[in-house]
């Protein structure tokens, strides 16, 4: 028997190889979950047909997409951002669009955390160190102050930032943080400006989404008002810094360091500055895994999407 196309979900551009997760999640409301091969986003709305919904990863889903979809009543996002759909196109449509906020907060939590404290104890020019046989060298690294002497700032509070507030609060001699959307701090956070941040925080970890507001918000004015021998750390979206701003103020020392996890494009093309910046120390857009947090992800987008079907 034929699938019923209103309680069908459309799984495109992912990088696994089956939908099995998702049928299984799926299945309690009535919803089928069928995988469609799409290689380019011109060719979605074909690969949808007249499904109801529509899960995605990285592939971008535009206005002209969502319009060609007539049937089309849930887009999914494997992820958290939603910067690769056309949000204000599916609204006007009427159709919902669902992300997974919640997927990963420990591991990106836990992810930020150690990038922050690689970079602060400079783990990576300590490690060339070794390799190159300059062991006796370790006063290079210097200055390396105590973490419980430094201030870690926090650009957003969300689930993750909260959660990494919480991680760092005994690690760090104190915690500020800035979020003009915040209901409520984490306990012991101080809250502060923008720029009363940058300016007394010893790292600055971000945690905000991608939008027009947050698009380059770490730009050559920020960096500027960054204390010298800082670090700056980013797990959130690739553009919300603004990469060629951030080697000159790399050079400069404000910030002294940065461990990145994202980056505008990715991956980065070979011969970009970063690359062989000693201050620099990245990672290939992974903070978000460990070993459950795929399932997770798979199982909740697929659950949320269904559920909505479902009505």
């Amino acid at each position: 028997m034929a699938a019923d196309a209103t309680k069908t979900l459309v799984v495109i551009g992912v990088a696994f190889s089956d939908v099995a997760i998702e049928q299984e999640a799926a299945a309690p409301w009535g919803v089928s979950v069928e995988r469609r091969e799409v290689s380019e986003p011109q060719a979605i709305a074909a690969a949808v047909g007249d499904a109801a919904g529509l899960l995605v990863q990285y592939m971008q889903v535009d206005a002209a997409t969502i319009e060609a979809c007539e049937s089309l009543r849930v887009i999914g996002r494997y992820g958290v951002g939603l910067d690769n759909i056309d949000v204000e196109a599916a609204e006007r449509r009427g159709v919902a669009v669902v992300n997974v906020p919640d997927y990963a907060v420990e591991e990106v939590a836990t992810h930020a955390l150690a990038l922050t404290l690689a970079a602060w104890r400079k783990l990576a020019l300590a490690d060339s160190l070794v390799r190159r046989g300059r062991w006796a060298e370790w006063e290079t690294l210097a200055p390396i102050a105590p973490l419980s002497d430094a201030t870690l700032g926090l650009i957003g509070v969300g689930r993750i930032g909260g959660a990494l507030a919480s991680l760092a609060a005994p690690i760090f001699g104190r915690v500020v943080a800035h979020d003009p959307y915040a209901a409520a701090f984490p306990d012991g956070v101080d809250a502060l400006d923008l720029e009363s941040l940058l300016a007394s925080s010893d790292a600055v970890s971000l945690h905000v989404p991608l939008n027009a507001s947050t698009q380059a918000l770490m730009g050559a004015e920020r960096f500027a008002q960054m204390r010298p021998g800082s670090v700056l750390v980013n797990v959130s979206r690739g553009a919300v810094v603004d990469i060629d701003a951030l080697v000159a103020a790399l050079d400069a020392g404000r910030p002294a360091a940065a461990a990145l996890d994202v980056l505008p494009t990715e991956p980065p093309p070979a011969g970009h500055p970063l690359l062989g910046h000693p201050g620099v120390l990245m990672t290939p857009h992974v903070a978000w895994y460990s070993t459950r947090s795929v399932g997770r992800l798979r199982h909740m987008l697929a659950d949320r999407c269904a559920a909505l079907l479902a009505g």
